[in-house]
């Protein structure tokens, strides 16, 4: 949230003894995944009424709900299927449905006002990319970048990008947005194709015309989606990473934490419960798409988290 400092999982403290905690595996890299996924959906009004118990019994990890499209749109299921998903335990987010031909800053600002504030575990704010609405490449370019500028600044959460190869290559050409996690829409393939720009992908819409349990709506069908990592990765992608410590060699200790958790870094301190909490200035390196540092260890308790700044 704006203004809040977040920090998650406390480290554990370091010194002679040093606590091992099982390393996880994110899957980010290529097209295919790296390895585990996740079973998701996105839903809007053309779902219908949801049962979300239903939902989340065949498996569904994750669900993301069409909030809002363009300046004044809102979808009339997103106040039953925002709550509705959190209460069944699937990690849920919101999605935006973007026009070109609007201001972009009032349709962000639209959109953070039906979302409401992001809590911890929601996942990133998606924004929807298909149309042009009669606008040249550089106009779509420029105002997806003002949209998703304006609700990470607002939220302090790096939008998703939804889109397909196709649309993207040829209606926005932009190289622009790495930055930002990729929704990739590509359908009856083995492993998605990627729009330009973009060298991985977040999550994969992969059907338009999937079947699950508590989800009937008027068109017969649902969209299905995979993440590609982990449920450890999934709640680091939405905000609740774990820091994983354990011995490398002789007084040395990795640190590692998912490159889903976006925005945080290693900080350390000598006495828990104080604000002396310093930066680890040690630059992370990339170990199984998994960001890790090492450091030596001594005689002296140290304590580490992440930290995401206000």
């Amino acid at each position: 949230m704006p203004g809040i400092s977040r920090t998650n999982h406390l480290g554990i403290a370091v010194g002679l003894m040093v606590t091992l905690v099982s390393l996880s595996t994110q899957s980010l890299a290529g097209v295919c995944p790296y390895g585990a996924t996740l079973p998701g959906v996105d839903v809007s009004q053309y779902d219908g009424s949801i049962i979300w118990t239903s939902v989340k019994a065949t498996g569904i990890a994750f669900a993301y709900a069409k909030a809002t499209e363009g300046t004044t749109y809102i979808d009339p299921t997103f106040a039953v299927n925002w709550p509705g998903m959190k209460a069944a335990g699937i990690v849920r987010g919101a999605y935006s449905f973007f026009h070109a031909n609007a201001d972009p800053i009032a349709e962000a600002d639209h959109f953070l006002s039906v979302m409401g504030t992001l809590q911890p575990g929601d996942l990133p704010p998606m924004l929807d990319v298909e149309v042009t609405d009669g606008q040249s490449a550089a106009t779509i370019a420029a105002n997806v970048s003002s949209w998703v500028s304006h609700v990470h600044a607002a939220t302090g959460r790096v939008p998703i990008i939804y889109t397909t190869p196709g649309f993207w290559n040829v209606s926005v050409g932009s190289t622009g947005f790495a930055a930002n996690p990729l929704w990739a829409a590509n359908w009856g393939v083995t492993c998605p194709t990627l729009a330009e720009g973009w060298t991985n992908w977040a999550i994969w819409q992969y059907s338009a015309t999937g079947t699950v349990d508590g989800i009937s709506g008027a068109v017969g069908a649902v969209d299905l989606d995979k993440f590609n990592g982990s449920m450890k990765d999934l709640l680091a992608f939405a905000n609740q990473p774990s820091l994983n410590i354990a011995p490398k060699r002789t007084n040395q200790v990795a640190l590692t934490w998912s490159t889903f958790a976006i925005g945080f870094g290693l900080q350390q301190n000598s006495t828990l419960g104080t604000t002396n909490w310093t930066s680890v200035t040690n630059m992370p390196t990339l170990v199984g798409n998994q960001k890790q540092v090492i450091l030596g260890t001594s005689t002296k308790q140290t304590f580490f988290r992440l930290f995401h700044p206000p």
